[in-house]
């Protein structure tokens, strides 16, 4: 007669961890539907739309810059149609830094001097923030106030950890880099971090994986502005070939790359 005692606690270890792959399965699917149908963004009329990079002492420039490159590259014509050349050429986005105050700030060994303060900041349309190691009232009091009438709020790398410390991305999901992802998850348990991401969009807060992955984000914040043909031709431009930021889910590229 077969031992029941042993095959049945096998069995419910089995169905439980059965579960628990759904489960993941099933947040993968929603965290994946989520980043590639945010909802499009309104363009204004007239003048530029402003996007604010926050940056205190320890700012990655990596982080800043690839972000700051795709806004800086988009290019169009007065029509709406990708620039090719020529004089009939918009550049719809107006970037600055902001910070506690004007003094240099030290990123890392680069000398990055803010454009403003942020007690006297135009206000943003786009926010950025990257990873940094710079914390203050004043940061927190702009963040908190600009976010809410911000179209986009995003993070590059860890600049997730301000995100979360300020309390935009509690009951959210948000991704990070790869490495710092368990940590940020131990210290921010109401926020839900996920791997395999390269960046996760909520309504109004989006965060990025780590470093290069600002450039995804970044090209697919054009994209709701401006449309996918002009999000590809500022990925052109700045000869970026990764197609990413059209679907941010690594391991459906993984897996068409492989299928090739």
């Amino acid at each position: 007669m077969r031992d029941n005692s042993i095959w049945m606690p096998l069995l419910a270890v089995i169905l439980v961890a059965s579960a628990l792959c759904v489960i993941r399965l099933a947040r993968s699917s929603d965290v994946a539907a989520t980043a590639t149908a945010a909802r499009p963004l309104k363009a204004p009329p007239t003048g530029p739309i402003n996007v604010a990079f926050i940056i205190s002492k320890g700012a990655n420039v990596m982080d800043i810059a690839g972000a700051w490159e795709v806004f800086e590259d988009t290019m169009l014509t007065s029509k709406g149609q990708p620039w090719t050349g020529g004089d009939d050429m918009v550049m719809p986005f107006n970037l600055y830094t902001v910070s506690d105050s004007k003094d240099p700030v030290d990123a890392n060994g680069l000398t990055v001097i803010p454009t403003y303060t942020f007690a006297d900041a135009p206000k943003p349309r786009i926010i950025v923030i990257p990873a940094q190691r710079g914390r203050s009232d004043a940061q927190k009091s702009w963040l908190l106030a600009n976010s809410k009438t911000a179209d986009v709020t995003m993070s590059v790398c860890v600049g997730a950890s301000m995100l979360a410390a300020y309390g935009l991305l509690d009951g959210e999901e948000a991704t990070t880099h790869h490495l710092y992802e368990q940590g940020l998850q131990q210290r921010y348990p109401a926020v839900h971090f996920v791997g395999g991401m390269r960046f996760v969009e909520n309504d109004k807060i989006s965060t990025a994986a780590g470093l290069t992955s600002g450039i995804d984000l970044a090209l697919h914040v054009v994209e709701r502005y401006y449309g996918r043909t002009i999000a590809q031709a500022t990925a052109d431009y700045m000869e970026y070939h990764s197609g990413l930021w059209k679907n941010p889910e690594l391991a459906a590229v993984k897996k068409e790359a492989a299928s090739k």
